[in-house]
């Protein structure tokens, strides 16, 4: 903690002297540890020793290793432009190793009572809805050996070219069918010789399923012609920083942003706000609270404002069978299985054995197991 206390300090320094000259040996520097599951945060207090009531607050984070699916230049790419919308923070200095960023002062993340309070919803639908502007919006269609075939539908041609979410799938699902691999080999050898616990058969059970036909049931769930828009991909209410009921939401964390499909965040926010996490690393799955009605009456106000925001193109007669497609339940329902099952993938990269049992750390075992029982309960309704 030391060590890295000390490379922070250092970097710090080089950011106070290249962007605003400051001489760091008349600085005094403050670093608080926030949080940070991929990423390690640290929020950053320094003022010069001349004037120690005039302090200032930077977010400083270091990057962590996502399973090659981050790419830096896209967070950037999509925070300079939050930023200049004044729906995000903004970009201080930029390094291959970390980012420092403004720190948006009292604010904080939606609590979990808040969640579906009609104002935070009402917020959350306007910036996903925005999100769209980050990004071209492209045609596709897939084929049967399961290629997409991308289409401009915009002028804008100096943006970034954001991969897809069937682009991620594939690198998620090469590295979770490796690990998966060198799991059951442990599992296997491991209750070879001892008692399987009941339910820990059943949710291995679910596991092999998946994994051995995944390509086929996510793709069974997914339209074969529309259109992609830039999701974000990781609707957790903690990536929301707000001050107060009357003021608009900030969205951050944009590693996972990709081109998906519209309504996906939504949903994605919806099954997020199912999973209670502690800070001793436990968490439970509230699926009795899983209100599938009250989420399609909020996903139908999201339609309403995405069609409004996306007439021009939407309402084209080429169109029209897509917008149609878009607002029926069926498909909304299919997006709550898409996102539980696609995040299913990033519980079985991180699944391990230590010693003799499942390892504990983060409950990614059950956790994957709960996330595809949520998928599996919107199919039921379907």
């Amino acid at each position: 903690m030391e060590d890295n206390n000390k490379e922070i300090n250092k970097n710090i320094e080089t950011f106070l002297k290249e962007i605003y000259s400051e001489n760091p040996e008349d600085m005094i520097i403050k670093i608080n540890q926030i949080d940070g599951m991929t990423n390690q945060n640290y929020q950053i207090i320094y003022n010069n020793k001349n004037d120690e009531k005039k302090s200032k607050e930077v977010l400083y984070r270091k990057y962590g290793n996502i399973l090659d699916l981050s790419e830096h230049d896209k967070e950037i790419y999509i925070m300079k432009y939050l930023s200049n919308k004044k729906e995000g923070p903004n970009v201080l200095y930029i390094s291959p190793n970390y980012r420092i960023v403004e720190f948006v002062n009292d604010s904080k993340i939606i609590p979990l009572e808040l969640r579906y309070e009609p104002k935070i919803l009402d917020n959350v639908i306007d910036i996903l809805c925005k999100y769209t502007f980050i990004s071209n919006v492209y045609k596709y269609s897939i084929d049967e050996v399961i290629k997409i075939n991308l289409y401009h539908k915009n002028e804008n041609n100096d943006e970034y070219k954001f991969p897809s979410i069937l682009d991620i799938l594939e690198k998620l699902f090469i590295k979770a069918e490796k690990n998966y691999n060198k799991f059951n080999e442990k599992f296997n050898e491991y209750f070879s010789k001892n008692k399987i616990d009941e339910k820990i058969k059943i949710m291995k059970s679910k596991y092999d399923i998946y994994i051995k036909d995944y390509k086929n049931k996510f793709l069974s769930l997914f339209p074969k012609n529309g259109f992609f828009i830039l999701c974000h991909n990781d609707c957790q209410r903690w990536n929301f920083l707000f001050k107060n009921l009357d003021t608009k939401l900030l969205i951050i964390d944009h590693e996972y942003a990709c081109l998906g499909l519209p309504g996906l965040d939504l949903c994605n926010y919806f099954n997020e706000n199912s999973f209670y996490f502690y800070d001793n690393g436990n968490y439970e799955f509230k699926k009795e609270e899983i209100n599938f009605n009250y989420y399609y009456k909020q996903y139908q106000k999201y339609c309403h404002s995405f069609i409004q925001l996306n007439k021009i193109w939407l309402n084209k007669d080429e169109n029209k069978e897509f917008l149609n497609l878009i607002q029926t339940k069926d498909y909304y329902l299919n997006l709550h299985s898409i996102t539980n099952i696609f995040w299913f993938l990033f519980c079985v990269i991180n699944l391990d054995f230590e010693g003799d049992i499942i390892k504990k750390s983060e409950h990614y075992f059950e956790y994957g197991y709960d996330r595809l029982c949520y998928s599996e309960l919107a199919q039921k309704k379907n």
